[in-house]
């Protein structure tokens, strides 16, 4: 059930259109029915009031003008279409706040292409643009159903909700709450029969509820039951989420869901050089009381902190006040998964038992070694090259990155200077903030050894590595 309903899910991702001079808007297209269980496709525009043109009336007022066409088309034909030009509300301050506009299409079941073009009429510029993107409409199901989840928020000086647009909440948004719509649940449940709709947001990659962001509606059947909810999301850590809605019977068993993706971004971190006595409270930190392990584990964590963490991790190391290394523990691995810093904590203790066990040295550990560095910031690398045995140019090995961090197609070349040791030095990479070394090739290779063919080879295995 839940994967046919996730393959069915119209696009509803805010799509950004551009013209000149740099108008854009929100758009998403949602899908309900009516009472008589006709498919209808209800599309939301949002245009961002400080991209559009605004002029002044004889009246004195402000007002951005927009014209729209929206079209539906079915095998290259038009099956419907709406040209609006849309006024924002008038205003006789200088502010330039975002307006909305709305269009309900009534559709059989099929596949289209939902298509957008937008001008501002107030300015000189009169080109167009246009945006094409598949919409999906499914037949009505025999059995008790959902309708798409529309993000909403209150519309100023009414109790009245409006769509909101898109799916990112930024910091200062503290609230999500959405609108559905149960249809067949006289089908299913009997005129009047009682049902559950609960609403949950989980995390986007596995599912779990977070914390205690779980509602529970009481409803009765009825040819169209509409559903609303609110979440407070003050302290919902930056992320992707998914808002989870499912219809269930008096058994609590589930019998419809629907998901909606939402990203929030609200950045809460833990300053563990400000934190006041006790106030992490209780955390799988607290079974960890002797020094010199908890020492260890945070130099352990040293490859992957910025600079203030790595002169936190020194002076831990120093002073080895088991109650300030276990803040920082925890603070650490909070800041980077709020929802589960011991689950990623201990995901990242066993990144380090294989460095240390694949890349430790004679006098150094995994982690400290440059390979085990790179290992554990960047994870395994996709391909290497291994000329560990070579003899007529010094060793060295390719690691090739498909991605690193932020970066595509990165390349780290480490030597092995003593072959009496097993430690293999960073020698150069095309990574930022890496040591990045112009003469590389001539300390692996020097261009008079075999008629520079060896040179060749490096430089080849260097681009092309396999």
């Amino acid at each position: 059930m839940r994967n046919a309903i996730l393959s069915a899910i119209f696009f509803a991702s805010a799509i950004a259109l551009q013209a000149q001079p740099q108008l854009e808007a929100v758009v998403e297209a949602k899908r309900f029915q009516t009472a008589e269980s006709s498919p209808v496709v209800v599309v939301n525009i949002t245009f961002l009031g400080a991209t559009a043109e605004w002029t002044t009336d004889e009246r004195g007022f402000r007002q951005s003008k927009v014209e729209v066409l929206t079209l539906v088309e079915q095998d290259g034909k038009i099956a419907d279409y709406r040209k609006t030009m849309v006024s924002s509300p008038d205003r006789s301050d200088t502010l330039t706040g975002d307006f909305m506009h709305q269009e309900r299409f009534a559709l059989k079941p099929g596949n289209y292409a939902l298509s957008f073009e937008m001008r501002d009429l107030n300015s000189p510029d009169t080109a167009h643009v246009y945006i094409s993107k598949p919409l999906v409409v499914t037949s009505p199901s025999e059995d008790a159903s959902l309708s798409d989840i529309q993000f909403t928020m209150p519309a100023k000086g009414s109790g009245e909700a409006l769509p909101f647009p898109g799916s990112f909440f930024p910091d200062g948004s503290d609230i999500v709450s959405f609108y559905a719509e149960a249809y067949g649940s006289t089908k299913r449940f009997g005129p009047g029969g009682a049902f559950l709709a609960t609403a949950q947001i989980e995390g986007y990659e596995d599912h779990v509820v977070v914390a205690n962001m779980r509602q529970v509606q009481r409803l009765k059947a009825d040819t169209v039951v509409p559903i609303g909810m609110a979440f407070n999301i003050a302290k919902l850590p930056s992320g992707n989420y998914i808002l989870a809605l499912e219809l269930r019977d008096r058994n609590d068993s589930t019998v419809a869901r629907r998901e909606q993706f939402f990203q929030r971004m609200n950045p809460m971190a833990y300053n563990p050089l400000e934190l006041a006595p006790g106030e992490l409270g209780p955390n799988f930190t607290d079974a960890y009381n002797d020094a010199d392990t908890l020492a260890e584990y945070l130099s352990s964590m040293r490859p992957i902190s910025n600079d203030m963490e790595a002169k936190i991790i020194d002076d831990r190391w120093k002073d080895r006040k088991p109650d300030l290394m276990r803040d920082f523990l925890y603070t650490f691995w909070y800041n980077r998964s709020p929802q589960d810093p011991e689950g990623a904590w201990k995901s990242y203790q066993q990144a380090v038992i294989y460095a240390n066990k694949q890349f430790g040295c004679r006098n150094m550990r995994g982690y400290q070694s440059d390979q085990g560095r790179i290992f554990l910031k960047y994870g395994a690398p996709n391909s290497v090259v291994d000329r560990s045995n070579e003899t007529a140019v010094t060793p060295y090995m390719v690691w090739h990155y498909y991605r690193a961090g932020k970066y595509n197609d990165r390349r780290f070349v480490f030597t092995q200077e003593e072959r009496s040791t097993t430690c293999w030095t960073l020698l150069t990479s095309d990574m930022p903030g890496e040591l990045n070394n112009s003469r590389w090739l001539d300390m692996i290779a020097p261009g008079n050894i075999d008629g520079g063919a060896k040179r060749d080879e490096v430089m080849n295995n260097y681009k092309y590595p396999k």
